[in-house]
């Protein structure tokens, strides 16, 4: 589908994107929190607002911490905290071309898609508003999950001819007489 040139920039763009909104979604939290009149750009009406999402129970520690752990443990932190600790992971992981960090990618963008599912159900069925920030980044990481995969696969180690008794048979990358007429 894509180059490793290609899904190195597009990963680099979406986690940069998703750094942004996640610091606008702790921006708007720590807003909210101080002055209850702060109402932010994507408040639209009462049924798309980000403020009644970032100010609900469910936006520190995914409203699991505090219920199990308590509310002073150390993880239960904004949600958007999270975000931007994990959109620079990926960030740091996209500048480098190893199959086991493709790899690792791939694994934790599955991870984000699965709490982007968890946190649209909480959204949706559970706060009943919508949050175009939060929707934003439920389709970031979708993306840094497609180009994940796409990096994998780039970096998938190459097959090597063999005949056939199992034997390596060296190629060149030098155009040759026979290769062109294979071609043809």
């Amino acid at each position: 589908m894509c180059g490793l040139g290609c899904t190195k920039f597009f990963n680099i763009v979406l986690s940069l994107t998703g750094i942004g909104l996640s610091g606008y979604a702790l921006y708007i939290e720590h807003k909210a929190s101080k002055d209850q009149d702060y109402e932010p750009l994507c408040d639209i009406d009462e049924d798309i607002s980000c403020s009644a999402v970032f100010t609900s129970q469910y936006a520190r520690g995914f409203g699991l911490v505090a219920k199990y752990l308590g509310e002073d443990h150390p993880l239960n932190e904004p949600n958007a905290m999270f975000g931007v600790a994990f959109y620079t992971l990926m960030l740091l992981l996209s500048l480098l071309n190893y199959r086991f960090i493709a790899t690792l990618q791939v694994m934790l963008s599955f991870g984000a898609c699965a709490m982007s599912c968890y946190l649209g159900y909480l959204l949706y069925f559970v706060i009943k508003s919508l949050c175009v920030v939060c929707v934003s980044t439920y389709v970031v990481n979708f993306f840094l999950l497609v180009f994940s995969v796409c990096k994998r696969r780039a970096l998938a180690p190459r097959v090597l001819k063999e005949n056939r008794y199992g034997y390596y048979i060296p190629t060149t990358n030098t155009p040759s007489n026979n290769n062109f007429k294979k071609f043809i």
